[in-house]
């Protein structure tokens, strides 16, 4: 295949590369990335044409694996299907997060915690709408990019993220706000919609070791219910 126009030898080694450890040819994996890429941006201004554009990502087989799949490619925070569901919430284009801040504050002190937060993976960026007890960079802007999201290992792979101590914690404990002593103790639920795919976390954390409990997980996990019915509206109440 001949090089991508506008790429240098590099970027073209590196492609090439990718489409290797995705064990696609090289016109597949670019012509995946395009589609999904078309099906974000349709997603990101809420397109109609979006269903379309989906059945056809998803009949020419171009549609990325689901959860739990080829994690390592990225395809798992880059599903447009699982970004239409974080965008359909409407919590990253309005302060919406009132509706999530009740369930936070009683996560801080069912779990005496001092700080707990719901996340938001996008393609890019970890929203946080609703949160107590963030850095102070992180708290005046509610984002970060995503390769800062510690939410990230939950989202790919759909799982809770339990640890005593972040820092043996394989999955977090090169992250810097781990390294720098502020995450010790974290627990985090994924915010699952009922289709199975995951755009966030519930997350509770301290700056000293916490041994969790099966009750303390409970709770958590039923508060992560609980805001997962306020957003995706399957609360049965």
């Amino acid at each position: 295949m001949a090089r991508v126009p506008g790429f240098d030898e590099r970027l073209d080694a590196a492609l090439h590369d990718e489409a290797a450890r995705a064990r696609e040819p090289v016109d597949v994996f670019v012509a995946r990335a395009v589609a999904a890429r078309i099906a974000i941006e349709m997603a990101r201004r809420r397109d109609p044409a979006l269903d379309d554009i989906l059945d056809r990502i998803r009949s020419m087989e171009l549609a990325p694996p689901k959860p739990g799949m080829r994690i390592e490619t990225g395809t798992v925070i880059a599903d447009p299907e699982r970004l239409q569901a974080l965008h359909e919430t409407g919590l990253l284009n309005a302060r919406s997060g009132s509706i999530l801040d009740r369930v936070v504050e009683m996560a801080v002190g069912a779990l005496a915690v001092p700080s707990a937060a719901v996340s938001l993976v996008d393609q890019d960026t970890m929203y946080v709408p609703s949160a107590i007890g963030l850095p102070h960079e992180i708290a005046a802007l509610r984002q970060i990019p995503l390769e800062r999201s510690i939410s990230r290992p939950i989202v790919t792979t759909g799982a809770a993220v339990i640890a005593e101590d972040a820092r043996t914690h394989p999955a977090l404990m090169n992250h810097p706000m781990v390294l720098d002593g502020y995450v010790v103790g974290f627990a985090a639920m994924p915010i699952t919609n009922p289709d199975g795919h995951t755009i966030g976390a519930l997350a509770v954390w301290d700056s000293k070791p916490r041994p969790w409990t099966h009750g303390h997980l409970q709770i958590l996990e039923d508060f992560t219910a609980i805001i997962c019915g306020r957003i995706f509206n399957t609360s049965t109440d």
